[in-house]
């Protein structure tokens, strides 16, 4: 029967091992392989012959691969999983890319970082406890709808904004959002009683916000649904690197388990 050339998840499944110690074992030239097109192959043959060479003690004390089955904490926040430099500097550049701002919150509608490129608009509706904890109410509704993907939203103020959630192992653990536009120019006269109105309700002069109406990007219907497309790609760019700083944690976890660094009940 010819050998079976095992690919590098096989044998990870085979020797209960990860794959960054299966890669350094074979730099080490601690287990046989060989290049097929660019990729790593085991031969099913020499891995058996590798093993009963060995015996089992002696094979690296790792920690196999956490199981991503498990569940993530309760109220865990995308903040617990990236550190909020690195947040930032996301969104950054996907609001300088975009030319619009862009922010991310947890499931409250509590930003986690400050607001990339906020316009003068929102600026203004931020002075105000009452303006603030509007836009807040508006994210949180977003965050904890049962929509999937990414949306465009009307917040409280009027204006439009797009949202994707950030999802780790199953769990929303955030919502990243791009906004503060207009899907069409609004006419002078009903922008400025709509902004007299949302002035007096939240204690913002409505004067300054109907003239703020320039800081508002106007995008056509084209353009707003490829900003839910790029927000999609963001949206999943930081649930896979939650998702690796997730496994990280729980790797982490086991090694100090096992090696009785920490005592059980203190890593729950």
């Amino acid at each position: 029967m010819p050998d079976k050339l095992l690919t590098t998840r096989e044998l990870q499944d085979h020797l209960q091992l990860d794959r960054v110690t299966i890669y350094r074992m074979v730099k080490e030239g601690e287990l046989p392989a060989l290049r097929v097109g660019g990729q790593w192959r085991f031969s099913a043959d020499a891995i058996e012959s590798w093993l009963g060479d060995r015996d089992t003690a002696r094979l690296p004390a790792v920690v196999p691969a956490p199981a991503p089955a498990a569940a993530l904490p309760q109220n865990l926040r995308l903040s617990d999983l990236i550190p909020l430099k690195i947040l930032q500097g996301i969104q950054d550049q996907f609001a300088a890319v975009l030319g619009m701002s862009s922010f991310i919150t947890d499931l409250d509608g509590l930003p986690l970082v400050p607001c990339s490129r906020c316009s003068r608009f929102c600026r203004l509706i931020h002075t105000t406890g009452a303006g603030m904890a509007g836009c807040q109410g508006s994210w949180r509704s977003v965050a904890r709808s049962a929509k999937e993907g990414a949306n465009v939203h009307t917040c409280h103020a009027g204006i439009r904004y797009a949202s994707a959630p950030v999802v780790v192992a199953g769990q929303r653990v955030g919502m990243v959002t791009a906004g503060q536009f207009l899907t069409e120019a609004a006419d002078p006269a009903a922008f400025e009683k709509q902004a007299l109105v949302t002035g007096a309700r939240i204690g913002v002069d409505g004067d300054a916000l109907a003239a703020a109406q320039d800081s508002l990007v106007i995008v056509s219907a084209e353009q707003a649904l490829r900003i839910t497309e790029l927000l999609a790609v963001i949206a999943n760019a930081l649930s896979g690197i939650g998702y690796q700083a997730y496994l990280a944690r729980l790797t982490l976890t086991r090694i100090a388990q096992l090696s009785g660094a920490v005592a059980p009940e203190l890593i729950s």
